[in-house]
């Protein structure tokens, strides 16, 4: 009987469900989910995305077991070296500006549109952000560190 190795097939979903978890687990204990008279709160989208993420690490390990050799050319990994600018970005001028800087040097390098289709996403995606997440929903994104430097 031969063993099957253990895979980067195998590892993506089990890194992704624990992730989903701690989604879950802080929509659910720190933002809430969802208030009698106000509706949903802060924790609302985080708690979902969880759950549908962990749906689907779920699906992907299973799938992993009859997957073949897989490969990873560079330009797959730019969604999650996005990310990690984000990450980063937002340590030093907030969320909201960092995901801001993203979709513009996405539309414009990355996906090369002119900038009248550039503007226009980024703005359909700012409305989205600060009248969904900020306005309606109240979520607290982190200010960055230069935010914090001029308001103090």
């Amino acid at each position: 009987m031969q063993s099957k190795k253990v895979t980067s097939q195998m590892v993506i979903p089990v890194i992704t469900a624990v992730i989903a978890v701690l989604f879950i687990y802080l929509g659910i204990t720190k933002y809430g989910f969802w208030h009698e008279l106000r509706g949903p709160l802060p924790g609302f989208f985080p708690t979902l995305i969880g759950f549908a993420l962990l749906a689907l690490s779920f699906i992907a390990f299973l799938g992993s077991f009859k997957a073949e050799k897989t490969t990873y050319p560079i330009e797959n990994w730019f969604p999650a070296f996005g990310v990690i600018a984000i990450m980063l970005a937002t340590l030093v001028i907030g969320m909201i500006p960092s995901l801001a800087l993203f979709v513009i040097l996405w539309l414009k390098w990355y996906e090369k549109y002119r900038w009248k289709t550039t503007l226009i996403g980024l703005a359909v995606i700012m409305a989205i952000v600060i009248g969904a997440f900020v306005m309606w929903l109240g979520v607290p994104f982190p200010k960055g560190i230069i935010y914090n430097w001029i308001a103090y």
